[in-house]
């Protein structure tokens, strides 16, 4: 199948979903090794989750759960210097043998003549082993329910498949490790060796590890501290079949709990509990199933005839439920438990609610059956894999989300190295490009996380660059003035409010941060805010009459491929915010029409200047990326993506002016890369390789911006979007890079351009080492569904709703749970489920495949010749006014 990689293949499961079989024996294929700036690494993952739990389900068979609700902090962190295992694994040890059997997939199991199939699936990760030795097949899922509930179901099924008898003992086990991710600017975790290409910054980044090392504020050393800094009171409840760990800190936690933290003093109880099964015995320390770095069961049995509950306070936990089994020859029994983290008063009822799910069946078939309801699909005769693709792109967006307890929304973090290495989640602009996809995915999830999003805005208008620990908000380093987060800001909100047509948003009054000031507002007012700021000496024009750049615009490495970076924040100046505010402000003009006629005009005529002054950027072939505070252009020579994105996207171009500007970007950015668009080329000479030559913002490959093309190149050229959607594929990738992990499944937000060092590879720089954690970033995910929603056809305006497809085929269907279109020679239907859907007008350009038999279908109801819509025909479109769908 198309786009498989080297490392297994791609199949459709019992359930009808896209899944990955993972065949590669890491510990013997010279492919596994993966570069990063500790050395090479064998460890690859993928993400499981739901709207409330996210874990890693590595190749080594174990997984690590994330606790994501006041911070970060890793719950079964594999540790080997701990001696810690991770979690997710099964123990079997039969009753004429001392040797333990795990579902760990490591060098001994596979000399011991055991057959392993290791499954990435849609929100579960299961191991099928077969033990030859013992005649027993074992089929473990674990699996994230598709809920608003912090579990994993882990289901352990066993099968007998010799001529005897087999009694034996079977023991789910997850070694607790409670790992913190805190903050840490400069990445040096994992004894890292590399920091650069150039000799002197690497050496500049081993004297600061050195630093960090005698100061304690290494990336590891520090988190190994605070993680030192808890204790853990265990229960163990014998009539519920559960057991409680509960971390509490040593000392007195030095803020309230409801307070903004830099660190979580307040972890919640973590537990297991056996759903189907009789329990013969528990684990909660893990010198019971471990000796000397091996497994090896101590079978002494609890006393639960007196007591009903147990108490223990312990310093190396961990949890396992075991079961003695008596198998008959060809029997199977199975056994269901559950896993996770809640507030301790919670976990009675959560395992109640579970206790429910039918043992013979499956859990995979119940969640399946969830999960195919909330999925972005695009489906196109030529180009099959496509319908897997956007699927997969779905699942690994919504399987992100999770809740912070401080803003009581859910949120989707932009993840990779900037959420696990960094301890950063954000930014605001990310968040914005996530958000459009997840308005299709679930609109009333996008609106909660659109209120975090606004949330975030202080009084005075500041909008944090990230927040990190338990709320706390960082504005600094090289982010300190970031100026694009305005326009992202106002983009999120209309997107959402004309996409859905929930207009009575703008209304609602939302809390400023920090909560402790108790100031709220509109959401419209804080689009006034937001324009205030952006268009006040904070941000501002500059000489060139272009908005301001700061130091940083999308791009935050801009302000280092300048000069005088200093002069370049205080005076530079920006295409990037300029072009994006050609697009963003006429589409919030009709708005405040309603509201600010006065705001409204002066937003025009700041547009009207803006276009002129964009046009002074020209140089015959493309446009200046801006300026760089001394009175020089930037990107004469060179030409940049990202400012070009917003023009097309605006159509605020003449035609033959655009279409001289795409042949540029195509021929320069598009045509010699394999796997999507370089930013700029050619790249600079930056100081020191701080950003070396086709790395990074230094003429990389990004999928945001590569997105926002392909949403531009559809305006004027079909045949290349559709092609630039291809390109950015993770299929295309993995054609391309086979032999490279990362990319097949899931991937950073950026890669090294094909004729750079270290081709198709995930970038890394002093701060950030994004080959150490090359995955689980949304950017290519939520961003590709963004173009694909484009191409599909779909644009929101303040009256209407567009439906114009892009797309080369004229038989195609695009599903999603807010929009769904089909194609067909003869006909053309839409569903459509807005949030509001008063007076909404719906305009369906006539594709070019139009005949006089051709129908149109809204909603399941032929609306071709109903009078009763108003039907009227308007140059290539028929427009549709309805006032209730």
């Amino acid at each position: 199948m198309k786009g498989n990689g080297y490392f297994g293949e791609w199949f459709t499961d019992d359930y009808g979903l896209p899944a990955y079989n993972y065949t590669c024996n890491q510990f013997i294929d010279p492919n596994a090794k993966t570069n990063t700036t500790h050395g090479s690494s064998i460890d690859h993952f993928h993400q499981i989750g739901n709207d409330r739990i996210t874990a890693t389900a590595h190749n080594g068979g174990y997984i690590q759960v994330l606790d994501s609700s006041r911070g970060f902090q890793w719950l079964t962190y594999r540790s080997k210097k701990k001696n810690k295992f991770g979690g997710g694994i099964a123990l079997i040890q039969t009753d004429d043998s001392d040797k333990v059997w795990s579902d760990l997939y490591n060098k001994k199991i596979i000399e011991s003549n055991v057959n392993f199939q290791r499954i990435f699936g849609m929100g579960y990760f299961q191991k099928i082993i077969n033990i030859n030795q013992l005649k027993l097949k074992i089929i473990h899922n674990i699996c994230a329910p598709f809920s608003n509930d912090s579990v994993f179901i882990s289901e352990i099924e066993i099968f007998n498949n010799s001529e005897s008898t087999k009694n034996m003992k079977l023991i789910d086990f997850w070694d607790i490790f409670l790992h913190h991710i805190l903050r840490s600017l400069i990445v040096t975790a994992d004894n890292r060796k590399t920091f650069g290409k150039n000799k002197i910054l690497n050496g500049v980044g081993k004297f600061i590890k050195f630093i960090q090392k005698i100061t304690r504020t290494d990336t590891e050393g520090s988190r190994k501290r605070f993680d030192n800094k808890f204790y853990y009171k265990a229960e163990i409840d014998f009539e519920n079949q559960t057991l409680i760990l509960t971390p509490k800190f040593k000392r007195k936690p030095p803020v309230d709990k409801a307070e903004p933290a830099k660190h979580d003093f307040y972890p919640k109880s973590i537990f297991l509990s056996m759903l189907y099964g009789n329990a013969s015995n528990y684990f909660i320390e893990q010198d019971k199933l471990v000796k000397n770095g091996k497994f090896k069961i101590d079978w002494e049995k609890l006393n639960s005839d007196n007591d009903k509950k147990i108490n223990y306070i312990i310093e190396n936990p961990c949890l396992g439920v075991g079961i003695q089994l008596s198998l008959k020859p060809k029997d199977s029994k199975k056994i269901i438990c559950i896993f996770g983290y809640s507030e301790k008063n919670k976990i009675k009822n959560l395992i109640q609610k579970y206790k429910g799910l039918e043992a013979e069946k499956s859990i995979l078939k119940w969640n399946a059956k969830k999960w195919e309801k909330s999925l972005i699909e695009l489906n196109c005769q030529n180009d099959s894999w496509l319908a897997r693709e956007t699927k997969w792109h779905s699942y690994y967006t919504r399987s992100a989300c999770y809740f912070d307890e401080y803003f009581s929304q859910h949120k989707f973090p932009q993840g990779s190295i900037y959420q696990f290495g960094h301890g950063f989640d954000g930014a605001i602009r990310d968040y914005i490009f996530f958000l459009n996809a997840i308005i299709f995915i679930d609109p009333q999830l996008a609106k909660e996380y659109l209120s975090f999003i606004l949330s975030l805005m202080s009084p005075d208008g500041t909008l944090p660059y990230s927040i990190y620990g338990f709320a706390k908000t960082f504005t600094g380093s090289v982010h300190s003035k970031p100026s694009d987060l305005y326009l992202f800001f106002i983009w999120g909100i209309l997107q959402y409010v004309y996409t859905t047509r929930d207009f009575d948003f703008l209304n609602i009054e939302i809390e400023y941060y920090p909560k402790s000031l108790n100031k709220r507002s509109t959401v419209l007012q804080k689009i006034y805010i937001a324009l205030e700021y952006l268009f006040s000496d904070k941000v501002g024009i500059g000489e060139h009459g272009l908005i301001k750049s700061n130091d940083g615009d999308w791009s935050d490495g801009i302000s280092l491929m300048v000069n005088k970076r200093k002069k370049f924040i205080k005076y530079g100046e920006s295409t990037f915010n300029s072009t994006f505010a050609l697009y963003i402000i006429p589409k919030l003009i009709p708005l405040l029409r309603q509201h600010d006629l006065e705001l409204a005009e002066r937003c025009k005529k700041t547009i009207d200047e803006l276009k002129k002054s964009v046009q002074k950027s020209w140089n015959g072939k493309w446009f200046y990326r801006g300026w760089d505070g001394k009175g020089n252009p930037i990107g004469d020579k060179n030409i940049y993506l990202e400012h070009h994105t917003w023009l097309l996207i605006a159509k605020v171009l003449e035609r033959e002016q655009a279409l001289n500007l795409i042949n540029h970007i195509f021929e320069k950015l598009d045509k010699p890369s394999q796997i999507g668009q370089y930013i700029s080329f050619p790249p600079q000479k930056v100081k020191l390789d701080i950003l070396p030559k086709g790395w990074d913002v230094n003429g990389g490959i990004w999928h945001a911006m590569n997105a926002l093309l392909t949403w531009g190149y559809s305006n004027y050229d079909i045949v290349k979007a559709f092609n630039s959607l291809k390109k950015n594929s993770l299929t295309q990738r993995a054609e391309t890079y086979p032999q490279i992990w990362y990319g097949i499944w899931s991937g950073p937000d950026a890669y090294i351009a094909n004729h750079a060092e270290n081709p198709g590879e995930a970038f890394y720089h002093l701060a950030t080492p994004m080959c150490d954690f090359p995955l689980m970033n949304l950017n290519i995910h939520a961003c590709y569904l963004l173009s694909v929603i484009k191409i599909a056809g779909f644009d929101a305006q303040f009256d209407s709703i567009i439906i114009s497809p892009k797309i080369i085929d004229q038989d195609f269907t695009f599903k999603s749970p807010l929009l769904s279109i089909e194609s067909k020679p003869n006909y053309f239907s839409i569903t459509f489920n807005p949030i509001n859907s008063k007076k909404l007008i719906l305009k369906i350009q006539k594709p070019k495949w139009w005949t006089l038999n051709s129908r149109v279908f809204l909603n399941g109801i032929n609306i071709t010749l109903n009078q009763n819509l108003a039907i009227i025909k308007k140059k290539n479109y028929y427009y549709y006014y309805k006032r209730r769908l």
